[in-house]
């Protein structure tokens, strides 16, 4: 159970700020969703927490140890990114590029343990993908490869989990098989920030729901009243979608046409 903080960070590239004065603190079994404009630095925010990227000022903690004087195998022992795209290698299989995750805390030689691959095909069998750990990348859909994706990512014992448009590549069976498979990591206590577009998604499955405003000096993180209280909501989420509406029962988002 590991507690993240964010205090005062402001991160970019080149010296650039495309983040600043970033303060946020995570609870484990939160999924957090992060929302914002294409080019308002929501991934840029992930790469900073996973730490592709320097710092320019401020200061990260997961449960008071500063994440920059830990080397990469200590930061991934507990931070976890799912990669956006997984390659269609032919040769390697699903199972292959699973056991890959591994290698930055376990070495390049490192093996699976017996209880890493009963924990794999238990989850597969769980969400009903087992069958595409022996299958071979390149015969894969995006989705699937996705799929995978998320599953090396899981399986993983890190108490974070960073997510960049989880569900860009699936079908709507797929995008809710994910979403039940993020809920139940959350309720064993890993905490979840996942970068999203769709403010649906992102009503019906966020525990807090954050967005980032583009701003002259770098973005700036705000956070929208809970999910709960959809009146709040949706007031909040119109200064990031022009006349978005919610519709309650059942929920979901529209635009409203100009006059």
């Amino acid at each position: 159970m590991s507690i993240l903080r964010l205090e005062a960070v402001t991160a970019g590239y080149r010296k650039k700020p495309v983040l600043q004065n970033i303060f946020l603190e995570t609870h484990p079994g939160e999924i957090l969703i992060l929302l914002g404009s294409n080019g308002s630095g929501k991934s840029t925010l992930l790469r900073a927490i996973q730490g592709s990227i320097p710092l320019l000022a401020g200061k990260m903690t997961i449960d008071d140890t500063d994440l920059s004087i830990l080397s990469a195998r200590e930061r991934a022992a507990l931070v976890t990114t799912m990669v956006q795209d997984i390659h269609a290698e032919p040769g390697l299989t699903g199972m292959d590029r699973i056991e890959m995750g591994f290698y930055i805390t376990r070495g390049l030689f490192g093996k699976l343990q017996t209880e890493d691959i009963q924990k794999i095909y238990a989850m597969a069998d769980t969400f009903g993908i087992r069958s595409l750990l022996e299958c071979d990348l390149a015969e894969m859909s995006a989705g699937e490869r996705q799929m995978i994706a998320l599953m090396r990512s899981a399986v993983q014992d890190t108490p974070i989990l960073l997510l960049d448009e989880p569900a860009s590549a699936l079908d709507l069976y797929r995008t809710e098989t994910m979403f039940s498979m993020l809920h139940r990591l959350a309720y064993e206590g890993k905490t979840i920030l996942m970068v999203l577009h769709d403010p649906t998604q992102a009503l019906r499955h966020g525990d807090r729901i954050l967005y980032l405003e583009k701003q002259s000096g770098g973005a700036v993180l705000h956070e929208i009243p809970s999910p709960k209280n959809l009146p709040a909501a949706e007031t909040e989420l119109r200064k990031l979608y022009p006349g978005l509406c919610v519709h309650k029962n059942p929920l979901f988002c529209y635009m409203e046409s100009e006059k």
